[in-house]
């Protein structure tokens, strides 16, 4: 049954268009927004952050693999090209889970719009590497895309702090740019090659979710005490960690599966792979903007108002072709 929804899929015009690839990706960018309102929310109900994603991913790991025999759906193609592709997958995990342990650490006492919108900006460094090596044109509008992301950074970094704490936020939010930037050029890597496409997105998801089972358990090893093993057993009782794990899990399988995967491919293989983060960007800091005035309660100064315009406006003008 999976391959006969899957082949029908395939054979639909639209699923292999550009059409499809901007579509998938700008879904992605507004469910992308759960994550971090997750990481903001969970340590105010006392629930581990790592905790969530743990669990979250152990059920994403286990759901993909049963897909995976299902379907068949296992890589093909050159032994480096799947090498690669998992590898980029494996790490991707890694790095998401210590990224977003982090980024939890300074929503706790920074305003999280302003904290999401600057991590996100990351995606201007796996665009500049593709208009340095794999041919994504330069054009004027683009260029002016690059200044207002940077220039929505130095608003950013320049805003008065009003939370207290000595603007630590700042410095966890620009760790976390700089791990972000790094992940998606790692990420956006291997679907600059065709021979990568032989590698099903399910299997992507799959290293995705299992890397991130494999680091949540060795720092927890590491970190733990006997206090942290007392937590550990009060958050398994929760309601609310396992409210947060659904939400996580449904994340990295829809998204990884039938949208991330498959929308970068279709983008690639139309000459517009140096977009796609931009485009997921776009919608995510808009989504995750809307959900934090309605649902945080969060009110932006003058300075961090002007970097949230700059850092949209900038992600138009990557997107135009002009």
């Amino acid at each position: 049954m999976f391959n006969a929804i899957k082949d029908f899929l395939g054979s639909i015009e639209f699923f292999n268009s550009a059409s499809f690839g901007i579509s998938a990706l700008i879904l992605n960018g507004c469910l992308g927004c759960f994550p971090g309102l997750i990481m903001g929310d969970a340590p105010k109900k006392r629930i581990d952050p790592g905790l969530v994603q743990i669990f979250a991913a152990l059920a994403a790991s286990v759901l993909s693999l049963v897909i995976i025999i299902s379907i068949s759906a296992y890589p093909t193609g050159p032994a480096w090209a799947v090498a690669l592709t998992c590898a980029s997958c494996f790490y991707t995990g890694l790095s998401n889970f210590i990224m977003l342990l982090l980024m939890s650490r300074a929503m706790q006492s920074g305003p999280n719009g302003i904290i999401w919108a600057i991590i996100q900006s990351a995606f201007i460094f796996p665009f500049i590497v593709s208009i340095m090596f794999f041919g994504v044109e330069l054009t004027w509008m683009r260029l002016a895309g690059i200044i207002l992301l940077v220039s929505a950074l130095v608003f950013f970094g320049c805003a008065k702090d009003n939370s207290g704490r000595g603007g630590r936020w700042k410095l966890l939010a620009f760790i976390c740019l700089g791990m972000c930037a790094f992940q998606q050029n790692i990420t956006t890597l291997p679907s600059y090659f065709p021979e990568t496409f032989g590698v099903p997105s399910i299997v992507r998801s799959f290293c995705e979710a299992a890397a991130i089972v494999i680091t949540g358990t060795v720092y927890n090893l590491i970190k733990m005490t006997p206090q942290r093993r007392g937590m550990i057993k009060e958050n398994l009782r929760s309601p609310s960690l396992w409210k947060y794990v659904a939400v996580l899990q449904n994340f990295h399988v829809i998204i990884g599966y039938a949208l991330f995967y498959p929308g970068l491919n279709a983008m690639a293989k139309h000459g517009m792979g140096g977009m796609s983060f931009s485009i997921i960007t776009a919608s995510c800091i808009i989504s995750f903007t809307v959900a934090g005035i309605l649902f945080l309660k969060e009110r932006l100064n003058a300075l961090q108002t002007a970097g949230l315009a700059c850092c949209i406006s900038g992600l138009v003008f990557l997107c135009t072709k002009a």
